[in-house]
């Protein structure tokens, strides 16, 4: 069972375009639509799992949070990922926090640093302890495919689910955001 979901995961990330590498430090991440760039070191990331994820939406109770799990190595997730930066920047001061949730290698920490301060990811960051994307890390995160977007109403509980790229979801994301924070 478990290998089949895992075999599913990884079919999934193929079918997704998160397969080839696609961000090193040879080719640079595209950037957010400001020019300057945070230093790596001041990127809040933290090593956990999906309890330390939890603590961080419950310690939000009162705003709406949005996650975006990703990984350096997925297209897509590179590709929204400046989305995801700009809903932060846009809805901030709404209400609205923006958790992220890396799955790339552990000893990639410092690529994700990187490329989190290219997008001037100026908010909370987690890479996933599970080192990369494996069964296990998908069941801890319930993470069938990346990226995967979520977004939890003001008492932490879970509104919505997205899993891929498309004009039409980070729309429907932007929808939902609005219609949480319009609900005091």
């Amino acid at each position: 069972m478990l290998r089949g979901a895992f075999l599913g995961l990884a079919v999934l990330a193929m079918i997704s375009g998160c397969v080839q590498p696609i961000y090193s430090p040879d080719k640079p991440a595209p950037k957010s639509s400001s020019a300057v760039a945070m230093p790596p070191d001041r990127v809040k990331l933290l090593v956990g799992d999906a309890k330390a994820l939890n603590e961080l939406i419950a310690s939000h109770k009162g705003q709406v949070v949005f996650v975006d799990c990703w990984a350096t190595w997925c297209g897509p997730c590179v590709e929204g990922f400046p989305h995801t930066v700009a809903l932060a920047k846009k809805y901030r001061e709404r209400g609205l926090t923006t958790i992220t949730v890396s799955f790339d290698q552990l000893d990639d920490e410092p690529k994700v640093r990187e490329f989190l301060a290219r997008q001037e990811a100026n908010f909370e960051n987690v890479l996933s302890k599970h080192n990369g994307v494996n069964q296990r890390a998908a069941n801890d995160f319930d993470v069938e495919a990346l990226p995967q977007y979520r977004v939890y109403d003001r008492q932490g509980k879970l509104r919505e689910k997205w899993e891929g790229k498309s004009d039409e979801i980070e729309r429907e994301i932007e929808r939902k955001i609005e219609d949480l924070l319009a609900a005091k």
